[in-house]
């Protein structure tokens, strides 16, 4: 079982197990050991913890299972056509200063 405090051994403080589980969560930390210590990490490896557990945690859109075709809803049609018009101009823009 986890004791009730947990050492955060970067900056020398103790916190609720609760608060060192919620760090853990948000790839803020990691645990040194389990139930007693945290470290936090840097930035480079909080990137790294976020980028793995987003790719872990995402489902596949629906608008990109293979077979399906995107219909935007009859609401939204007209924002959609005035971006794929935007996006067209943007293409070309760059075809010519290419």
């Amino acid at each position: 079982m986890a004791s009730a405090r947990v050492l955060n051994v970067t900056t020398k403080c103790y916190l609720k197990v609760r608060q060192a589980e919620g760090r853990i969560e948000h790839c803020v930390s990691e645990w040194v050991v389990q139930g007693k210590s945290i470290r936090d990490l840097n930035l480079a490896q909080i990137v790294q913890k976020r980028s793995v557990a987003a790719k872990q945690s995402e489902p596949i859109a629906w608008a990109e299972l293979p077979g399906l075709i995107y219909q935007p809803a009859p609401i939204n049609l007209a924002s959609t056509r005035q971006s794929y018009a935007i996006l067209k101009q943007a293409n070309q823009f760059c075809l010519e200063h290419a």
